[in-house]
């Protein structure tokens, strides 16, 4: 048995207003997991799949998880962090810090 993690973006709205009601979330995803997850190719021992290619057998298995509403998911809030680089030039040296932000995301495991 294998398990696939896959993420959709969310709003922390979102998040507060679904977050009580199971049956609203998991009918969400199964109504927005064709067009908007990702990762989109995945590992699969030492293949990799292209979900976004017709035919696969592993995708219609994923889609019929979901639509049982056999995942489970976790909510992972907004997050930032730095990352610094420098360059060193007539012997001073440059930090050129850059804040990278990753919006609040859904995660949803399924295993196959």
């Amino acid at each position: 048995m294998m398990e696939l993690n896959f993420l959709m973006d969310i709003s922390p709205e979102w998040w507060l207003r679904a977050r009580d009601d199971e049956i609203f979330l998991k009918k969400y995803v199964f109504e927005k997991f064709e067009r908007d997850y990702y990762p989109r190719i995945i590992n699969q021992g030492r293949d990799k799949i292209d979900l976004d290619e017709s035919g696969k057998p592993i995708k219609q298995e994923i889609i019929k998880k979901i639509k049982l509403g056999n995942f489970s998911y976790e909510f992972l809030p907004e997050d930032e962090f730095l990352k610094e680089s420098y360059s060193i030039s007539n012997g001073y040296i440059h930090f050129h810090p850059r804040r990278t932000k990753i919006n609040s995301r859904l995660s949803i495991k399924v295993s196959i």
